[in-house]
């Protein structure tokens, strides 16, 4: 049993598949050309869920969009993530749930 006001994991998973197979249709239908940054990650994760074990699962299994800080603390350069391609890797996952 999860500790998140007695929901079961099962519970849990099932609505986090349902969500992270959301937030893969939002993100090839609007902008998908786009790229995603950090922030943006955690907005669309906000946007799907305001509920704290929820959140933190859908935390847990979205991937990351690498921000990394040079040696003086300067945000690096990188390339950016398109929305249509993390989409991929967000219902690759909930694919495999």
């Amino acid at each position: 049993m999860s500790r998140g006001f007695g929901r079961g994991n099962a519970s849990v998973n099932a609505q986090v598949k349902e969500m992270l197979t959301g937030i893969a249709e939002r993100l090839e239908t609007r902008r998908p050309d786009e790229p995603l940054t950090a922030t943006g990650r955690l907005a669309m994760i906000q946007a799907t869920t305001m509920d704290p074990v929820l959140f933190r699962a859908l935390d847990d299994r979205v991937p990351r969009v690498d921000e990394e800080s040079d040696e003086e603390g300067d945000k690096a350069v990188h390339e950016p993530v398109l929305r249509k391609d993390f989409a991929v890797q967000v219902r690759e996952i909930a694919e495999a749930m």
